[in-house]
């Protein structure tokens, strides 16, 4: 009979019709994040429960480096690679095995094309 609302970072769809829900956080989380995210994970599979959604948290990339494990700290309420999908993982996810690599070779061309302009900039 209560009536909740939950906004999710980013939603997808995946080609089997399934939803996805992810909560995007900074990989520096302040010591409420990951209850947060947890909460809201559940709240949304609970809501969406007859679409059989599915509800992840996520960042974007490992600070510990490709290939590292990373411990985040506070972190009492999410299991990396079930809950908490970090860096290429996350990337794989949503793409394929492929995704990760290629958003690295996209940011790397941005750069090289954007330095000079910044640079440019910078000297006015």
């Amino acid at each position: 009979g209560t009536t909740r609302q939950v906004r999710s970072d980013l939603f997808v769809v995946r080609p089997d019709g399934r939803e996805v829900y992810f909560e995007m956080k900074t990989v520096m989380p302040n010591r409420g994040t990951f209850e947060e995210m947890k909460r809201k994970m559940l709240m949304i599979m609970a809501m969406r429960h007859e679409f059989n959604a599915q509800a992840y948290a996520a960042m974007s990339y490992n600070p510990a480096g490709e290939g590292n494990v990373y411990f985040p700290e506070f972190n009492n309420y999410l299991e990396i690679g079930t809950d908490l999908l970090v860096g290429r993982e996350f990337w794989s996810f949503i793409g394929d095995e492929r995704t990760y690599d290629e958003l690295l070779e996209i940011a790397q061309a941005v750069g090289e094309e954007t330095t000079p302009l910044i640079a440019a900039a910078s000297n006015r």
